[in-house]
């Protein structure tokens, strides 16, 4: 009669441990996968949500006008020529001071021309070189040429005022012609410091006049 086997066959534990290892080796990879995913969305959906907030910022600014984004940019050159001439004391004294506050001025007149689409002139282009090339004068009282300079600035940025309000600010027909009248009795001839008082008025009938421009 054979001899019938009970004994109990052993587990393969090798094979057990291979599969497990497998088993958590796939597991990781999707886990890992997932998460790249993950952050590869959360990713896009921040870069998504900047150019929407960039966008509607945009469109907010467009929205308010280019009149506002105009004034905007007009403001801040304005802001620095206001600031470079607060005190009228070191105005036609003072070298450097007077420098600064000539070249904001006639950076500012360009700027203002420009935004209007003033035509070109022989003043407005020498304005755009003037700003530049005013901070390469020396001396604002003892030099002759430079009284020179100076005089020039003034009558140019008193002629392209004229073009501005001619073609986009009516009102301020009086107003530029008080400008012209100050500029006329600036004279070339005579030192920086002995005509301050006419110099400071310029800048600041200048100043004035731009306010207007941008209320």
């Amino acid at each position: 009669m054979a001899q019938i086997n009970n004994e109990k066959k052993k587990p393969n534990w090798a094979m057990i441990a291979l599969i497990l290892v497998v088993l958590f080796i796939v597991g990781y990879i999707i886990y890992v996968y997932q998460g790249d995913n993950k952050d590869i969305n959360d990713t896009n959906e921040f870069a998504n949500e900047k150019i929407i907030e960039s966008t509607n910022s945009q469109t907010s600014a467009n929205d308010s006008g280019n009149a506002r984004d105009s004034f905007g940019g007009t403001y801040n050159a304005f802001k620095a020529f206001d600031e470079s001439i607060r005190d009228s004391t070191r105005i036609a004294v003072d070298s450097s001071y007077t420098k600064k506050a000539f070249s904001n001025l006639t950076k500012l007149v360009v700027k203002k021309a420009d935004e209007s689409s003033v035509a070109d002139s022989k003043a407005l282009d020498d304005l755009r070189n003037y700003s530049v090339l005013i901070t390469t004068i020396a001396k604002t009282s003892s030099n002759k040429e430079n009284f020179k300079n100076f005089k020039t600035a003034c009558d140019k940025i008193a002629s392209v005022l004229g073009d501005i309000q001619a073609k986009s600010y009516p009102s301020l027909v009086q107003d530029v012609t008080s400008l012209k009248q100050i500029a006329s009795k600036i004279s070339a001839s005579i030192p920086m410091d002995k005509q301050q008082a006419y110099i400071t008025a310029f800048l600041k009938k200048s100043r004035d006049i731009l306010r207007s421009m941008n209320p």
